[in-house]
Parts: C-alpha cells; sequence; structure tokens
C-alpha cells in the first residue's frame, strides 16, 4: 500500500508543519549586478534582495557534499534549506541575517520537492 498525504498532488505554496517551522533563520538572495563604466568595461556589485527568506543552516558531513560539473564539490560547508520553489541559483549568493554572506556551490535539483536544498561556503 502506497504512502499517501494531504498534499499529493498538489504545488505547496509553502512548507507546513515542522518543516515550516525548523526555517528558523532569515536570508536573502545576493546577485551580482552589471553596470557599465565610462571607460567601456563592466563595473559588478552584490546586491541584496529586499524579501527576508525563511531558511535553516546545517553544517555539512564528509558524506553529504554534493556534485558540481560531474565532480564532488569540497568546497561546501553547509546546506542551506529553504521553502520549495525558491529562486536561488547557483551564481548567487545567500546572506543569513547573523551568520555572514555565503557563496552558493551547489543547488540540489529534485523531481518533486517540499522544500529546496543549496550547499554554500562562506564568502
Amino acid at each position: 500500500m502506497p504512502f499517501s498525504t494531504s498534499l499529493d498532488h498538489i504545488n505547496p505554496t509553502q512548507l507546513r508543519g515542522l518543516a515550516w517551522l525548523s526555517l528558523s533563520d532569515s536570508g536573502f538572495r545576493v546577485t551580482q549586478v552589471s553596470t557599465d563604466d565610462s571607460g567601456g568595461g563592466v563595473s559588478q556589485v552584490w546586491t541584496a534582495g529586499t524579501v527576508a527568506i525563511p531558511c535553516r543552516v546545517d553544517p555539512l558531513s564528509g558524506r553529504q557534499h554534493g556534485i558540481t560539473g560531474g565532480a564532488i564539490d569540497e568546497r561546501s560547508t553547509h546546506v542551506v534549506t529553504i521553502a520549495a520553489g525558491g529562486t536561488v541559483a547557483a551564481q548567487d549568493r545567500f546572506a543569513i541575517s547573523g551568520r555572514g554572506t555565503f557563496e552558493v556551490t551547489a543547488v540540489r535539483d529534485r523531481t518533486r520537492e517540499w522544500s529546496r536544498e543549496f550547499e554554500v561556503v562562506a564568502v
């Protein structure tokens, strides 16, 4: 007999119950913005978003490292969890209130996700 829940075949807009309560930190997606300078080059700055994203950050153990470009990414030190459908990408950074800014090293893509996880390393 297959396992069934009330959320089967539904795309949740937010996590529920204990999963939602575990997202006790608050973070911001940080993206790189490029602007033309007067010399024909480009100036790049990192800009944090304005909408706080509930999140959780956990240290990685040795067996949890992800794969980046077909190889194990040993730089990753933590995994961050956010609600499903989050828009954090591998080229972004993620700032967690009171914990600092992290470079995103890998985004764990799942076919059906109840939460989104991505690996990070402190900047």
